[in-house]
């Protein structure tokens, strides 16, 4: 089922409530997932940040502009958002080993970087945000070769999944990916392990937000 504006109507959200500001290094499919949420209540304070061609998505260019966004600074006196306290920010990237290994040592920045901020946490999926999906509709780990390889598991998820995961529906079970992804979750050294991915995390901020209208779509697809 695609959502329809029959599902929810329009009402500002208040900045009283907290806020979730999500920087992504996809600027496609984690925005699309992301934002299925903004659409879904119109209330809740979601802000998913949409990355431009030009911009640098390594994964401290994300972190610089995440920090340009939300912090303000001499240099910086008007960030694109207005963080206040209780606020969340999520930086979401990807494992997936580059050639030049340079990778991993900016992860690692990024994970410390985030401990040393209030509210600030890092959702890692090893190798890529396709895991997180995965977990959507399956409740174990599968039993793969190359599962370290991002394609493996894109195909994965589109053969997996009837039709492929769709953005303007599946989110709709950010309640079962979370409890699935939670039981299946094993860290090394503080870092995911191949098949695992941090993002129940953030689901698990995301889904008290927008949990009475979880009910009402889910219900709509029940009928």
């Amino acid at each position: 089922m695609i959502l329809t504006n029959r599902l929810f109507e329009r009402v500002p959200p208040s900045r009283e409530a907290k806020s979730i500001f999500i920087f992504c290094e996809g600027a496609k499919r984690e925005f699309d997932y992301f934002e299925y949420f903004k659409e879904l209540d119109s209330r809740i304070n979601i802000e998913v940040y949409k990355l431009h061609p030009h911009e640098n998505n390594s994964p401290l260019g994300l972190l610089d502009i995440a920090e340009k966004c939300i912090i303000i600074s001499d240099e910086n006196p008007n960030p694109k958002y207005n963080f206040i306290e209780g606020d969340e920010v999520w930086i979401v990237l990807d494992t997936d080993k580059d050639k030049d290994f340079s990778r991993e040592p900016q992860v690692e920045i990024i994970r410390k970087k985030c401990s040393g901020l209030e509210s600030w946490s890092l959702a890692q999926s090893n190798p890529c945000f396709e895991v997180w999906l995965y977990y959507h509709l399956h409740t174990e780990k599968p039993d793969m070769n190359n599962s370290e390889i991002c394609t493996e598991w894109k195909q994965l998820v589109n053969t997996s999944i009837n039709g492929g995961f769709d953005s303007r529906r599946h989110p709709i079970y950010i309640a079962s990916a979370s409890k699935n992804a939670s039981k299946n979750f094993i860290a090394i050294d503080g870092k995911p392990e191949i098949g695992s991915t941090e993002v129940f995390n953030l689901a698990n901020a995301i889904i008290p937000l927008v949990g009475t209208k979880l009910e009402k779509v889910l219900k709509e697809i029940e009928k």
